[in-house]
């Protein structure tokens, strides 16, 4: 049997599955897909993912016998053990400051945003309450899987306590805001985000973008608001690897 290569565990839509395909698409991988229906079927939650992945999340790299999971170690993996352009700079300090943007984008609570603008009167998403009650007929059905089905039922749980809390989906919105500041300042006289060439820190920033615009948050960006990033996310848009990476800013809540 011939070697498949590198195998992406991922989901369309997913932001951090975007984040792995651009590093592995910007470094020339040849790599195959296999996709993990998080959505419709929860297939992050079976057995046979479980067992690559313990935390049920995509996206997941298999190199051979080795399975990378967590999307910062994923892209810095991809960078180090890949030919292709450095996406990582050899200056220490720009590496720091790249690690800690990248760091800064995955603390954004994306599901607020997701939801934020599409709650009820009464802050309610139900998109929301139909994945927790589908997750608690998950748990009843697989009891194997208590443990998995049990943090995400609580963390469903919590999100829907957020998006009740008209001040705490502000204080998400404003955070994310804040982060497109930041890459503004970051943008300044640069074609990428804080350097002169494509680093990791795209590969994160680019898939944030079209997540907030996706969400309505375009805005951030538009009638002379931030035009660093303005003109970086044209820029990226015209990259091939937009196309080639699959990188997604319009859609429907429930397919993301």
């Amino acid at each position: 049997m011939s070697d498949p290569g590198p195998i992406l565990y991922d989901y369309p839509a997913s932001i951090c599955s975007q984040m792995a395909r651009l590093a592995l698409v910007e470094k020339g991988v040849d790599y195959t897909r296999q996709t993990v229906d998080i959505m419709g079927r929860a297939e992050q939650s079976e057995p046979w993912y479980t067992t690559l992945n313990p935390r049920a999340v995509v996206p997941t790299l298999k190199i051979d016998d080795e399975v990378v999971t967590d999307t910062i170690r994923i892209v810095t993996y991809v960078d180090a053990e890949f030919d292709g352009p450095a996406l990582t700079p050899k200056n220490p300090e720009a590496a720091a400051t790249m690690a800690a943007m990248m760091g800064d984008i995955m603390g954004l609570h994306y599901r607020v945003l997701l939801y934020a603008k599409r709650l009820d009167e009464n802050g309610r998403s139900q998109t929301v309450i139909d994945r927790g009650r589908f997750l608690r007929q998950q748990r009843g059905q697989y009891p194997d899987r208590s443990a998995l089905l049990d943090r995400r039922i609580t963390g469903n749980e919590k999100l829907q306590t957020i998006l009740a809390d008209p001040d705490e989906v502000s204080r998400h919105e404003s955070d994310a805001a804040a982060l497109v500041d930041h890459l503004d300042d970051a943008l300044a006289g640069r074609p990428f985000v804080g350097s002169d060439t494509y680093s990791l820190a795209d590969t994160f920033a680019t898939p944030a973008l079209a997540r907030f615009r996706l969400h309505g948050y375009e805005t951030w960006w538009s009638d002379g608001r931030r035009p660093n990033v303005a003109a970086y996310y044209r820029r990226m848009e015209e990259r091939p690897n937009w196309v080639a990476a699959e990188v997604i800013d319009t859609g429907d809540e429930r397919d993301i």
